[in-house]
C-alpha cells in the first residue's frame, strides 16, 4: 500500500466515524446526563414484530450498549456488543473511539450506558491495527449477552445483522451482506452505517458474531471525498486474541478484588 493510500485510509476512517460521532445534536436525549433508575431510555425501544424478527435480529439488539468516551473535555460516542465470555462481563467495540488519547489496558476507562444503567467500563483489549477494543464491565441487567460464539468462516453473499446509533437516531437495526475484502484485514459489507454506529457488533443469520463495524467508504466527489455509507467496513471477530483477552480480564477480576 502506497503512502498516499495509507494516509488516504486513515483520513476516511476518521472522517466517517470520529468527526460525526461528536457532531453537536447528534445525541438527542443528552447521553452525558445521569439517567435515575426509574427513567426509561427510549432509544432502546423495541418494536414487538412477532415471527418477523429473526434470532440475529434479537440477539443483535438486546445486546447493544452505547459507549462513550470521554478526552480532553470532547466526549467521542459509538455504539458497543455486550458479551459474556468465559464467566466474565464485557462490552466490544471500536478501538478508534479513543481518538484523542493513547489508551492504557487495565487503566482507561469508558461509559457504558443501558436503558436503566450506566457503568465504568474498564479496557482489557486492545488492538489499534483491526480497530478493536474490549471493555470488562459489571453484569448489566438491562441488556442480554450475546454469546460470544465467533462465525468461523467469511462468505462473499452471506448475509448479515447489525443494532447501532447512527446520527442522531435511537437504536436501530440493519440487514446487509458480505460483498468481499476491505482496506487491509476489513471485510466490505452492503449496508448502512454512519457516525454513531461505529463498533457495533455485526452478526451472521445464526447469531454468530462476525465482527466490529469500524468505517464506511469514502470515495472522490467534486468538493472534496464524498461518503458513501451504503458501503461499510468491518474489523473481523476472528481476529481478536482469546488468550490476551482472557489473561487481562483474568488479571482485571484480580485487581478489582484487590481494591484497584
Amino acid at each position: 500500500m502506497t503512502t498516499i493510500r495509507k494516509v488516504f485510509y486513515k483520513l476516511a476512517i476518521f472522517t466517517c466515524f470520529t468527526l460525526m460521532v461528536m457532531t453537536p445534536g447528534c445525541d438527542q436525549g443528552g447521553l452525558a446526563q445521569s439517567l435515575p433508575t426509574a427513567q426509561i431510555d427510549n432509544s432502546y425501544v423495541s418494536y414487538k414484530v412477532g415471527s418477523v424478527s429473526s434470532y440475529a435480529e434479537n440477539t443483535s439488539r438486546n445486546s447493544a450498549v452505547r459507549v462513550e468516551i470521554e478526552s480532553y473535555g470532547a466526549t467521542v460516542r459509538g455504539t458497543g456488543t455486550y458479551f459474556k465470555y468465559k464467566g466474565h462481563s464485557m462490552v466490544v467495540t471500536a478501538a478508534h473511539l479513543f481518538v484523542f488519547e493513547v489508551p492504557t489496558v487495565l487503566k482507561s476507562e469508558a461509559i457504558i450506558t443501558t436503558p436503566h444503567e450506566k457503568v465504568i467500563g474498564t479496557l482489557v483489549y486492545l488492538d489499534t491495527i483491526t480497530d478493536i477494543a474490549i471493555f470488562k464491565v459489571t453484569t448489566l441487567d438491562n441488556r442480554k449477552a450475546a454469546r460470544f460464539n465467533r462465525t468461523p468462516a467469511y462468505t462473499v453473499g452471506q448475509d448479515i445483522v447489525y443494532s447501532g446509533f447512527p446520527g442522531g437516531n435511537n437504536l436501530l437495526t440493519f440487514q446487509g451482506v458480505i460483498i468481499g475484502q476491505g482496506y487491509g484485514t476489513d471485510l466490505a459489507i452492503q449496508s448502512f452505517a454512519w457516525g454513531g454506529s461505529s463498533g457495533s457488533g455485526v452478526f451472521d443469520e445464526n447469531g454468530r458474531f462476525v465482527g466490529v463495524l469500524v468505517s464506511i467508504m469514502v470515495g472522490p466527489g467534486y468538493q472534496g471525498p464524498q461518503l458513501l455509507g451504503s458501503i461499510a467496513y468491518i474489523a473481523p471477530a476472528n481476529l481478536i486474541d482469546s488468550v490476551y483477552l482472557r489473561y487481562n480480564l483474568d488479571k482485571m477480576e484480580v485487581l478489582m478484588n484487590d481494591g484497584f
